[in-house]
């Protein structure tokens, strides 16, 4: 088992391009929705207007095993939380989720 790091980006409703969601609300709701199956470690969640990039650390075989666990818990995220009401997942951006002044690492830990 190795800990490996999968991304994922959601966009915001068509309806609401510009919505706003508070990003330690993201990180509650991956993390209550998450099951021992799951082998999450860590969640980091940056959120922008219309759009939420999250890092999931999990304990996979390999990437396309973190891949799959990944998605399947965003997935169960989105299903169960109200908050969450049509956001998608959407294509992978061009540039990082890391910026200036944020540590990947330690922010968005529960």
């Amino acid at each position: 088992m190795h800990l490996l790091m999968t991304l994922l980006f959601l966009s915001a409703p068509p309806d609401h391009p510009v919505r706003l969601v508070d990003r330690h609300l993201v990180t509650d709701v991956i993390w209550a929705v998450a099951v021992p199956a799951d082998r999450l470690e860590h969640v980091y969640t940056r959120s922008a207007e219309g759009r939420l990039d999250i890092a999931l650390f999990l304990l996979a075989a390999g990437a396309e095993e973190a891949a799959s666990a990944g998605d399947r818990l965003v997935r169960r995220a989105l299903a169960g939380a109200p908050a969450l009401a049509g956001w998608r997942t959407a294509p992978v951006p061009f540039e990082g989720i890391h910026r200036e002044g944020e540590n990947p690492v330690t922010d968005g830990h529960p």
